[in-house]
């Protein structure tokens, strides 16, 4: 399942706004400055929260993208 991960690092640096992903999460990611999952993903994610646009759902719809597509690992 590795070599699956490792085949959809690409959409870590395709900008959000072309991902299959709710409207809702691309405008709330472009409102706390994320263009790309990688944006997110190397963000601390202890402070996510505190950004003035988060929402649990955001996170939520986020990990479970992550996840389908293989990639939770990159969670720290």
């Amino acid at each position: 399942m590795e070599s699956y991960s490792q085949s959809n690092y690409f959409l870590l640096n395709l900008p959000i706004a072309e991902l299959p992903l709710s409207e809702n999460f691309k405008l709330r990611s472009k409102l706390m400055g994320f263009f790309t999952l990688q944006d997110i993903v190397g963000a601390r994610q202890k402070e996510l929260h505190m950004l003035d646009d988060y929402s649990e759902h955001w996170y939520f719809e986020f990990v479970d993208f992550l996840r389908r597509k293989d990639l939770l690992n990159l969670l720290r």
